[in-house]
């Protein structure tokens, strides 16, 4: 379910309970949340190798960062390796429980909001509360709004790493080719909606030569909630009731958003087809939405000019959508101590900082830095596209269930992709086909 974020920039006010870890007190090295070095050569040797697995679904830059956290965490821990494998976003789910049910799940795995509640409520997350009571890791740093997907019963069962706001990514080159005002100017000048975002999309797109005006889709075509979620927030469509227990996307707002998503691909071909993946850094699409996870590619352009800016508004606002992923640990690892150690040291303060060239951080000191607002194109723009947007933000929908209604939703779109009916065709073949899985 979609849950506000209205208390992320207020005073934070945590009281922390304490939680014994097993066998392992507050005030040893190994709760420091740090990698802790062996005291002697004999206690080397008698160290059993272990080999962790560490699975994500980034990119090769997101594996290579965390590639050099281990072999820093591997000169004070020479008995541990880890290995990362990398599966695509599009399967990660399907995959992860598949791999559980067949007993070679990874140690340790990042989960999206929408991946959670089915491991949670499955009971196959290792609960890491003892965190709470490790005193030199500063849990205290951690958002409490973050940690509310990933807690159950006060138990809590993962590490928030990233929370970034979506946002859009545009080719300042090509506005000023045009002699177009950009999105930031727009935002700033309170004119920034979805009427000036299609008026600018449709100067800048020429089909004929691949070149769009916009691109809603991330990580593949079957990632339709990334694409849409954010539009039907925007007109106030809800793809789920509060409760999970029903299907309300059917609705005159949803049929609103859901057309004017189809009208931007079909009427005003501003938007790549269906199966086309021409990528930002291409220098063919104008405005990208994204999440600030792609600033790391985006880095890489050299090109052309390109900045961030906030989501248009529509009726009921921007719409605004936060990302979410959480590192956690199997509950059927066979090296759980070692497992939730590595957790430690990957969220800590330290490597959150490092992580942050990538993922919003879901620390207090670390978001707020000046480093982190130095992460994008300039200060002031990850202040209007990042920070000021946090407030107002929501989640993507997360069901128990959510793996069966996204692959039903993925057919089901089928049909507005192919065009093989109406807007209003595809939303009540939606409501019939995915109302019995909420049951």
């Amino acid at each position: 379910m979609n849950k506000k974020f209205s208390l992320l920039m207020g005073t934070l006010l945590v009281t922390t309970s304490v939680v014994t870890a097993c066998g392992t007190k507050t005030d040893t090295p190994a709760a420091t949340g740090a990698a802790t070095a062996p005291s002697s050569s004999t206690e080397v040797k008698a160290q059993k190798p272990v080999t962790l697995k560490f699975s994500i679904w980034g990119n090769d830059t997101h594996k290579k960062m965390y590639e050099d956290m281990i072999a820093k965490y591997k000169e004070s821990n020479p008995n541990i390796s880890v290995e990362i494998t990398i599966i695509p976003f599009a399967d990660y789910q399907q995959k992860l429980s598949i791999m559980q049910a067949s007993n070679s799940a990874p140690d340790v795995a990042w989960l999206a909001e929408r991946m959670i509640p089915q491991f949670i409520q499955g009971g196959q997350l290792l609960e890491v509360t003892s965190l709470k009571a490790d005193t030199a890791y500063k849990f205290d740093e951690v958002y409490p709004t973050t940690l509310e997907l990933l807690t159950k019963d006060s138990k809590i069962y993962g590490i928030p790493f990233s929370t970034p706001t979506s946002m859009i990514y545009y080719n300042k080159t090509m506005f000023k080719a045009k002699g177009l005002a950009t999105p930031t100017e727009l935002y700033k000048q309170g004119k920034w909606n979805y009427e000036e975002f299609l008026k600018a999309a449709k100067t800048l797109a020429d089909p004929g030569k691949g070149v769009y005006g916009t691109n809603f889709v991330r990580n593949g075509w079957t990632n339709w909630p990334d694409a849409l979620q954010t539009v039907f927030n925007s007109y106030g469509a809800e793809l789920l009731s509060k409760d999970g227990a029903k299907f309300t996307l059917n609705s005159k707002e949803g049929e609103q958003a859901l057309q004017l998503y189809s009208d931007m691909i079909f009427k005003d071909k501003v938007h790549p087809k269906p199966g086309d993946q021409t990528t930002f850094d291409t220098g063919k699409i104008a405005m990208q939405k994204e999440l600030f996870s792609y600033m790391g590619k985006a880095k890489a352009i050299k090109d052309f000019e390109w900045d961030i800016a906030p989501l248009p508004q529509g009726p009921k606002g921007a719409g605004t959508t936060m990302g979410y992923a959480g590192v956690v640990v199997m509950k059927d690892s066979k090296f759980p101590k070692e497992a939730t150690d590595f957790l430690k040291y990957i969220t800590n303060n330290e490597n959150m900082n490092i992580t942050s060239q990538y993922f919003v951080p879901s620390r207090k000191s670390i978001l707020e830095s000046e480093s982190f607002l130095k992460q994008g194109p300039s200060p002031e723009s990850v202040k209007l596209a990042v920070i000021d947007q946090m407030v107002g933000a929501t989640t993507l929908p997360a069901h128990k269930n959510w793996q069966q209604i996204d692959t039903k939703m993925q057919t089901i779109l089928d049909l507005l992709y192919a065009q093989s009916g109406t807007v209003k065709d595809v939303l009540t073949k939606a409501e019939s086909e995915v109302s019995p899985l909420l049951k």
